[in-house]
């Protein structure tokens, strides 16, 4: 047993009923087709029956027989029909439905417009032989004109044979496939016929054009062989058969421009969906897909976009989680290749943030608190970083290195990472009041500036690499960050960006320091409110 749950539609009885009267209405033309043509041939034999119906009674016994006719269709449609009814009746119950029968019905489903239209060209072909017949045998009709009689009705049961298949086909697309095959794949079901773009084109050329030439040719040369010797005049056998040719000529034309409708949507619908599809994709909607109608070229197309979408969306989910290790701006750059190896030299500005007392906070608090408290900390200062065009390169424990002007190069990078400073200072304020009203210890932090010549670049090993900034213009960087304890403060820069600065800050200028790994003393200055 297998439990379907693909389908989100209900196939409901109309379905089936509609299917039935797609078919009746395909033979019931070819059946008002033949007799037409029969009334206005101008042949012997048919004016004979034309008597023989209107004069002797026959009219009730044609009106049996077509009944009769029809009903043997519908049985025979409703026996093939069977295994599709059957799945339906479980998809509307939602039921488990049996592998096998899912397969059955799926593979009936795609052949039945070839079944339907075969049974109806089988019965437009037995009737006429067996009607010939008994015209050869118990009224001593010319074996020519039984045969006649048997290819005229056998052309028109090509026609009537491929309106059942279109039309079929037309109504099991749009009603039937979607539940039955909500995820496409068509084509992949084994055991069913397939006809492609090429064979649709060729079968309305055939009905159109090529089906009603030969039976006015056949017609013509039975008509010619009939009147040699006959005493009928010239001009009467003209008119009959100008009649006849404009009978034949509106009939087709009919059938052809419907049958044109049915086959241009057959190509044109699927077309005009993937195309809708393709603008949804381009405008960043990986979620919808192309809906599979049919087995054929179109319908592979169809699911070879579907996997396209599907290998988008992946690459959009991995671009996506990509981006949460590293910054989106990077990330695009490492997916684009741009990043060089050896790395390359510029002038950025550096940021590093630190949490003051967080061993402390660590060991008073339980992990999963620490680790939410985190969060909500890196997720503010990222956000007061980014709103103006910084990028956090890492988290280092409590810290944060975040750079201005790298990748992305823009000139005024120092002021951004000032703005970024006090930014953060505000968020941090926004986050303690919340951290207040819960009853949270509030954090404080340091933040230190400081702008220069780095060598940015992909580092790490041949197999495993990562983004990163390497000079002293880092360590200096992270260093003025510590001398926020010294001086007691929250945001310290260095003299080298106070010298880049385009626009006015409140700062303070601090007596030169000593810090770890230089030689000389450094000026900085605090950044004030």
């Amino acid at each position: 047993m297998e439990s379907y749950t693909g389908s989100v539609f209900k196939v409901k009885g109309i379905h089936f009923i509609s299917l039935y009267l797609r078919n009746l209405g395909a033979s019931l033309v070819g059946f008002i087709i033949i007799i037409m043509l029969n009334v206005f041939t101008p042949l012997d034999f048919f004016k004979i029956q034309r008597a023989f119906l209107f004069a002797e009674g026959g009219w009730t016994l044609f009106f049996l027989f077509i009944p009769m006719t029809l009903a043997l269709v519908i049985l025979l449609q409703f026996h093939f029909q069977r295994p599709i009814a059957n799945l339906s009746t479980l998809l509307n119950t939602r039921k488990d439905i049996p592998a096998a029968l899912l397969e059955k019905a799926r593979q009936r489903l795609l052949n039945l417009p070839f079944i339907i239209a075969l049974i109806n060209l089988t019965i437009y072909l037995v009737i006429p032989v067996l009607v010939a017949s008994s015209f050869y045998f118990f009224k001593d009709t010319p074996i020519r004109t039984c045969l006649f009689l048997i290819f005229r009705v056998f052309m028109i049961g090509l026609i009537a044979a491929g309106l059942s298949f279109f039309l079929v086909e037309d109504h099991s697309r749009k009603k039937l496939v979607p539940s039955f095959f909500p995820k496409g794949r068509l084509n992949a079901q084994p055991g069913t016929i397939k006809i492609s773009v090429l064979r649709r084109i060729r079968v309305l050329n055939m009905a159109g054009t090529l089906n009603p030439m030969i039976i006015l040719l056949i017609t013509l040369t039975f008509v010619l062989w009939e009147v040699q010797g006959n005493t009928i005049s010239a001009g009467q056998l003209s008119n009959e058969v100008f009649l006849f040719t404009i009978i034949l000529c509106g009939i087709f034309i009919t059938i052809a421009l419907r049958l044109n409708v049915l086959v241009g949507n057959s190509i044109l619908i699927p077309i005009r969906e993937m195309l809708d599809v393709v603008r949804e994709v381009r405008n960043g909607d990986f979620t919808t897909r192309i809906k599979v109608f049919s087995n054929d070229e179109i319908g592979i197309l169809g699911d070879a976009g579907n996997d396209m979408i599907e290998g988008l969306l992946e690459r959009e989910k991995i671009r996506d989680t990509f981006g949460k290790y590293v910054t989106p701006e990077i990330r695009d750059l490492i997916l684009e290749g741009s990043i060089p190896l050896n790395g390359e030299r510029t002038e950025a500005t550096l940021l590093f943030a630190d949490l003051r007392d967080f061993t402390h906070y660590v060991e008073e608090n339980d992990p999963e608190e620490v680790i939410r408290s985190m969060r909500a900390y890196f997720t503010a200062m990222q956000r007061a970083i980014g709103k103006h065009k910084g990028l956090v390169l890492q988290y280092v424990g409590d810290e944060i290195e975040a750079v201005f002007g790298v990748p992305l190069s823009y000139d005024d990078h120092t002021d951004k990472a000032v703005m970024a400073a006090l930014e953060m200072r505000k968020s941090l304020k926004e986050l303690n009041k919340q951290r207040i009203k819960e009853g949270k210890v509030p954090f404080r932090h340091g933040i230190g500036i400081h702008t220069g010549e780095v060598l940015a670049g992909n580092t790490g090993s041949e197999d495993r690499l990562s983004y990163a900034l390497i000079g002293d213009t880092v360590n200096l960087a992270s260093r003025i960050q510590e001398l926020t304890k010294t001086f007691h403060c929250d945001v310290m820069v260095s003299e080298s960006t106070v010298k880049r600065l385009s626009h006015a800050f409140n700062v303070k200028k601090e007596m030169p320091q000593p810090v770890k790994g230089h030689s000389k003393h450094i000026t900085v200055y605090q950044v004030l409110e």
